[in-house]
């Protein structure tokens, strides 16, 4: 199920639990969470840069053109999806990218774009742009077709003095693969829809939501899909984050499809050398983020602990999840969809809040990135 269906299943149900008042981030005792900035525009994934700048993948609000997406409703596309670079100490946020394809409902909701950024060591940012140009659908401007075809699914790389440049057919690799592997996901493939991605010296690795796979795109820009993740008990996995151990192992995270219950997430262990996948901890939820702090622990954000289908304000959580674990341990909850997740020099921890909410106004508070301090027992 790609995550722009997902996101589209999702937002009905928040709309309709809007009537609710969202609890706040954590209790006294718990950690202390704070709002570092809010005005964004879909946020999503979260990455540390060079002299420990903090940057936010926006997934924009779509756009002006909007056609029939079948029972998801109206998909409306534009190129409001950025990067912007966070200022933690002033609370303000600045774009420093901007112009990328970005596909939303009609109030400009539950968005994708550039969903996913990462960062190697010499400063080059590195993000990937969902969909694939092999399922734009027909209605759009040609100029807007065209501009479409030419960013989804694709890698992209930003260099300081040298702005975005748009590498690897992600997208369209993994659509090609997954209609050869119909068989895999009966009556969703073919789908492809890269969501996350983790930059390493010698090799990019991308998370592919819709065709559910773990992509390795090495130095001259060759997608190899290397794994499939299996389909929980309904629907099909729907990766969604990826982060490496100091052991150099893979780690990656699930949302799952509709249709499965609270629990029903895995994360899944990946040894590049010998492309070994392994479940490393079951029990968590609807995972849309994920990563390792700097103190060795693995830590999720799930976008619903009630699941996907029964997503509501002030049902979101972060969580730490152990070796082998069978439920993971509750860090922060009552968070509001959160999205993306990234770990502080300072041993804090970050994540996008109202992840599947536009800029400006609507139906819900826009996006924001909350700061969680974490004391020592929670740690």
């Amino acid at each position: 199920m790609p995550c722009f269906r997902v996101f589209l299943v999702a937002s009905a149900a928040v709309l309709g639990s809007l009537l609710f008042a969202a609890g706040s981030a954590a209790a006294a005792s718990g950690p202390k969470v704070t709002t570092v900035v809010s005005g964004l525009d879909n946020p999503r994934d979260l990455a540390f840069g060079p002299r420990g700048r903090l940057y936010v993948a926006e997934a924009g609000h779509g756009g002006s053109e909007c056609v029939s997406a079948g029972e998801e409703g109206t998909a409306c596309f534009g190129f409001s999806s950025g990067i912007s670079r966070v200022n933690i100490q002033a609370g303000r946020s600045h774009r420093v990218v901007s112009g990328l394809a970005s596909t939303a409902e009609e109030t400009g909701s539950s968005a994708t774009g550039v969903d996913g950024i990462s960062f190697l060591g010499n400063g080059s940012m590195f993000g990937i742009m969902a969909g694939s140009r092999d399922a734009i659908p027909p209605g759009l401007s040609a100029a807007t077709t065209t501009k479409l075809q030419q960013q989804a699914g694709r890698l992209i790389r930003v260099t300081p003095g040298r702005g975005v440049r748009f590498g690897a057919d992600v997208g369209h690799e993994d659509f090609t693969w997954s209609a050869a592997h119909g068989d895999l996901v009966p009556g969703q493939f073919p789908d492809a829809n890269p969501y996350g991605v983790l930059a390493l010296p010698g090799a990019t690795w991308v998370v592919d939501a819709g065709s559910n796979t773990i992509d390795r795109i090495d130095a001259r820009g060759k997608v190899h899909v290397v794994a499939f993740i299996p389909n929980p008990p309904s629907s099909d996995a729907v990766p969604t984050c990826i982060d490496r151990s100091r052991h150099g192992v893979l780690y990656v995270g699930e949302l799952t499809g509709g249709g499965n219950q609270p629990g029903a997430s895995v994360v899944w262990r990946f040894t590049p050398r010998g492309h070994k996948l392994t479940q490393w901890a079951t029990g968590l939820t609807a995972v849309t983020g994920c990563g390792f702090a700097h103190n060795g622990k693995f830590y999720a954000t799930e976008f619903s602990t009630a699941g996907l289908d029964n997503a509501a304000p002030g049902t979101g959580a972060v969580v730490r999840v152990a070796p082998h674990s069978t439920s993971p341990r509750t860090v922060v909850s009552n968070l509001n969809f959160p999205g993306g997740f990234a770990a502080g020099g300072d041993g804090s921890l970050y994540v996008s809040n109202w992840s599947i909410s536009p800029a400006g106004g609507g139906e819900m508070p826009s996006g924001e990135v909350l700061r969680i301090a974490l004391r020592a027992k929670h740690r």
